[in-house]
């Protein structure tokens, strides 16, 4: 028996379903899946583009009942019959606004409504969406990134509460993905050389907004053949979004092009088999899923826990304390044991085995590896680095020390110890760590 894969899309404001999974939507729409968009708010927070609807900003229930009208006619533009407000007729999770921030991304405001979708505590929202997990028992489901994509502090919200959903509901998915786009391929939306660009009177984008991806990148849905549906739903959210050709630009009028791929990285569930990734991305969201497997799962003894991906984070103050205890240590061990050597005479000839600087060498390896792997992080380990060779050079000047003693000399084997644990952290630097996350 054929399955008919069912999947759920999570997002936080009315657009959003459109420009980061749009493309993604209509395709599987036109290929007989069952689609459902959940969207958490109405998006009353939202700023306004058309003059003519200028009266709604700052209106916020006025706004949230147009782009209540705007999502429903971008639904039947990409195909979809099954969209619902997160809360359904029982609760309602207002827009909690956001603030630029210098760096060009997105950051909490400084105040938000009471019913506000980041106000709520998280286990409130991912019951709401397990409830509709359950109801749709969807084989996959898509959602943020950790990182919000631009670091909507909604969107950060609704990928917790998602990834939180999964566990809660009595519904085993299959597969949950992420949005999670290259930054490549962000820097080439936002060219404002390539063809076309000019034509739009966009704004060029000073910085890219998207941040970098969090996860493995694994998948580049192909949506060059729904392109016209997915430019017609953009046109749709007309309070939001400007359409020009084959490009579109929100309230801050800066543009970038409607692209023929969306990339996602699985955030828990079936991977894609490396066999299907020999050549690149994969050109689909369903690619290696099981949808019978996953659909006969009623008749197993219980359901199992779905496999998650740890998340890397930003380095804590913990971890910079942490790598400068464990540099100390090492330089102190290292500085007082890479002198040390056997003296062999071969045939004869004096020959100098340097076991010692070996030894630290290794030991500054390890320590500098611990770092980078325990926080998926180069931060903390180059921390350790830079510490281990000013100490190691501090141990160098007779001058000042008491007793006038060297502890680093100006042998061949001090410079290794002063120079090798920065080479060995700039090679680490440059290893991607984040690949080999287990899961759990």
């Amino acid at each position: 028996m054929t399955v008919t894969p069912r999947v759920l899309f999570v997002h936080a404001h009315p657009d959003d379903e459109t420009i980061t999974t749009g493309g993604t939507i209509a395709a599987l729409v036109s290929e007989g899946a069952e689609v459902m968009v959940l969207t958490a708010t109405r998006g009353e927070g939202g700023e306004v583009i058309p003059a003519e609807l200028g009266h709604l900003e700052g209106d916020r229930a006025g706004l949230a009942r147009v782009r209540e009208q705007e999502i429903a006619e971008a639904m039947r533009a990409l195909g979809v019959r099954m969209h619902t407000f997160l809360g359904g007729t029982t609760r309602t999770f207002e827009d909690s606004g956001m603030e630029w921030g210098p760096d060009g991304h997105a950051r909490p405001a400084s105040t938000m409504p009471d019913d506000a979708l980041c106000a709520a505590e998280v286990i409130t929202v991912a019951r709401h969406i397990a409830a509709v997990i359950d109801a749709l028992q969807p084989h996959a489901v898509i959602t943020y990134a950790a990182n919000g994509g631009y670091g909507h502090p909604d969107h950060v919200r609704v990928h917790e509460a998602t990834v939180t959903a999964i566990d809660l509901a009595e519904w085993r998915t299959g597969r949950l993905l992420f949005v999670d786009t290259p930054t490549e391929a962000a820097r080439a939306a936002f060219d404002p050389e390539q063809p076309g660009f000019a034509a739009t009177g966009f704004a060029a984008a000073q910085t890219i907004p998207a941040k970098p991806p969090v996860g493995r990148i694994v998948i580049g849905q192909d949506i060059s053949s729904v392109l016209a549906a997915k430019r017609a739903a953009l046109e749709a959210h007309r309070t939001q979004v400007s359409v020009s050709d084959g490009f579109f630009a929100l309230s801050n009028g800066v543009g970038q092009r409607i692209g023929d791929r969306e990339y996602y990285s699985i955030g828990a569930g079936g991977e894609v088999p490396e066999e299907e990734l020999r050549d690149g991305l994969t050109s689909h969201v369903l690619t290696g899923l099981d949808i019978a497997a996953v659909e006969a799962q009623e008749h197993a003894a219980g359901p199992a826990p779905l496999r998650r991906r740890r998340e890397p984070k930003k380095p804590g103050l913990f971890a910079y304390l942490h790598a400068s205890v464990l540099a100390v240590l090492i330089a102190f061990l290292g500085a007082m044991q890479h002198l040390n050597a056997w003296v062999v005479h071969p045939g004869g000839t004096p020959l100098i085995l340097p076991w010692g600087v070996v030894l630290s060498l290794l030991l500054a390896a390890s320590g500098l590896w611990h770092l980078k792997t325990m926080y998926r992080s180069s931060s903390p380990m180059l921390l350790a680095a830079v510490i281990i060779a000013v100490l190691s050079y501090v141990l160098g000047q007779p001058n000042w020390l008491p007793g006038a003693d060297m502890v680093v000399t100006g042998t061949l084997r001090s410079v290794a110890w002063l120079l090798g644990p920065m080479l060995l952290a700039a090679v680490f630097a440059f290893i991607d760590v984040r690949g080999r996350e287990r899961t759990r």
